[in-house]
């Protein structure tokens, strides 16, 4: 089961993919607080989309970090004991995978993701980067989710993924 926090863009576009892969509108959720958005997410994907993280993640395993980057790091502690023991997958460009830890009380099951913006027509190329504690399982399931919006490819280190954060800031 899959939790969004925030329904924009490139989180619709993740949806989209998952349920193009066969994914079951019941094993995903958003939690979006623009009252509009969230009835166009429910309408288009039949996803449930709920106000709060707690509501839209009762029975969430992953957790998909797609807030803006000024944002993330209020949302995060805000949300930190219902984030612990999930997989935390954040797509919000500049913001480190340490920093995620230190934000969710040490929790360290983080991937770090940069998309592009073709993934919004499911032809992009996103970076990925894991602490050392997510486990292949965990990287697998990540893989797959942004693989379904596109190639992913692996950093082995954090840093690397800020030059893919310039090309993916520099256009398609």
């Amino acid at each position: 089961n899959i939790t969004f926090i925030c329904g924009g863009n490139m989180a619709s576009a993740m949806i989209g993919g998952l349920l193009q892969q066969g994914n079951s509108p019941e094993n995903l959720a958003v939690a979006e607080i623009n009252a509009d958005r969230r009835t166009q997410l429910q309408h288009q994907f039949g996803i449930n989309a709920s106000t709060t993280v707690a509501e839209a993640g009762v029975n969430c395993d992953i957790c998909v970090l797609a807030v803006k980057p000024q944002q993330l790091r209020a949302v995060v502690t805000e949300n930190a004991t219902f984030l612990r023991n999930k997989l935390v997958i954040s797509i919000a460009a500049g913001i480190r995978a340490t920093d995620l830890c230190i934000w969710l009380d040490n929790q360290s099951a983080i991937i770090r993701a940069m998309p592009n913006t073709p993934c919004l027509i499911g032809k992009g190329v996103t970076g990925l980067y894991a602490l050392p504690e997510v486990d292949g399982s965990q990287k697998k399931q990540a893989a797959s989710i942004l693989g379904a919006v596109g190639s992913v490819i692996w950093c082995d280190d954090e840093s690397q993924l800020d030059a893919v954060t310039a090309m993916s800031g520099s256009g398609p």
